[in-house]
């Protein structure tokens, strides 16, 4: 018996003390050796107290489009592809803790506001971090937390390919390099890959509207299948403004009323801006927006005149692209971000 607990002593250290040697490795090896990966932006933000940093926080499109040196020496790209407003929500309370004052600069596009964690929370970003401060309930309230996120050697279960493929391009690569939190690349897309990827959005829109007739057409037949796929490209071409969720920014913009919150249409290839046929209705938040509250400034770049090649596909700017948005944008909002 004696023997047997002591061997069950043994294994359990042993175990404890290999998983806790893993969760080190990958974190110092893989997860947070890269500034620019999401992971260590979520920790340098909620960590950070320099006073005058400048936020940028968006999707992939606001990190490709916003070049930090480019507006100003104290800006800081924490935007991270596939978020919106549920993981900038966060983002922003966290940030708006601080007791800094300067602006804050949002990206913003039509699927702003869809909720939709499973999708725009990544895990794999938060659970480095699950320790620090709200993290743990911000995932817990958009149902995304698993108790194994407390347990070393089984937290990064599923994750270490995403981990150790983000992590091992910390110096940037052939056509893409991290900069300040931002991604960035010179490369354009070819003729023939935007002529694809323009012909598949135009399929979506011609499907979209085809559907949405039938079923308004009492003559049509429209199955629960066809009503599914309808409800997903609604989401994905239209503009949706949830009054809870519009009224919770409002309330962060409310806050504090002495910051600046700068938000940017960023510059889209002409395809996408055609399929949301309710575009109008952004407008028309953002009047009604700034109206109410005179520290937030609408930017609409959504129709900024560029040629193809200055898009690296037919969702995300290159550096052409990316510095004559961040030109217009810098003299745009220069009374705000205080350049010379």
């Amino acid at each position: 018996m004696r023997t047997l607990v002591r061997g069950s002593a043994f294994f359990i250290i042993a175990f404890t003390a290999v998983a806790l040697g893993m969760d080190l490795l990958m974190q110092h090896w893989a997860i947070f050796n890269d500034p620019g990966a999401n992971p260590a932006k979520v920790r340098r933000l909620v960590q950070s107290e320099g006073p005058r940093e400048i936020p940028v926080f968006g999707s992939s499109k606001g990190r490709s489009a916003f070049i930090p040196d480019s507006l100003g020496p104290t800006v800081y790209n924490y935007s991270m592809e596939s978020s919106n407003f549920d993981v900038i929500e966060f983002l922003l309370e966290t940030e708006l803790a601080k007791p800094r004052t300067t602006p804050v600069i949002l990206e913003f596009n039509h699927r702003f506001f869809i909720h939709a964690p499973g999708h725009t929370i990544d895990a794999a970003t938060f659970i480095p971090n699950i320790h620090l401060p709200g993290v743990r309930d911000f995932l817990k309230r958009n149902g995304r937390f698993e108790r194994r996120f407390l347990v070393p050697g089984l937290r990064y279960f599923g994750s270490v390919q995403e981990y150790i493929r983000k992590g091992m391009d910390e110096g940037g690569s052939a056509t893409r390099q991290s900069v300040k939190g931002g991604m960035f690349t010179e490369r354009a897309a070819t003729p023939a890959q935007l002529a694809s990827q323009v012909a598949a959005r135009q399929r979506s829109i011609a499907l979209r509207k085809k559907l949405d007739h039938a079923r308004d057409d009492v003559k049509a037949a429209i199955s629960a299948e066809d009503r599914k796929r309808l409800q997903m490209l609604n989401a994905f071409l239209l503009f949706s403004e949830p009054r809870d969720r519009v009224a919770r920014f409002e309330e962060l913009v409310a806050s504090r009323p002495e910051r600046q919150f700068l938000v940017a249409y960023t510059p889209q290839h002409w395809s996408e801006v055609e399929g949301i046929a309710n575009f109008g209705e952004i407008t028309a938040l953002f009047n009604a927006l700034q109206a109410r509250h005179p520290n937030l400034h609408f930017y609409d770049y959504s129709q900024m005149p560029l040629p193809d090649d200055a898009f690296k596909n037919s969702s995300h700017l290159n550096n052409k692209g990316a510095r004559a948005f961040c030109g217009a944008f810098r003299h745009d909002a220069a009374q705000y971000l205080k350049l010379p």
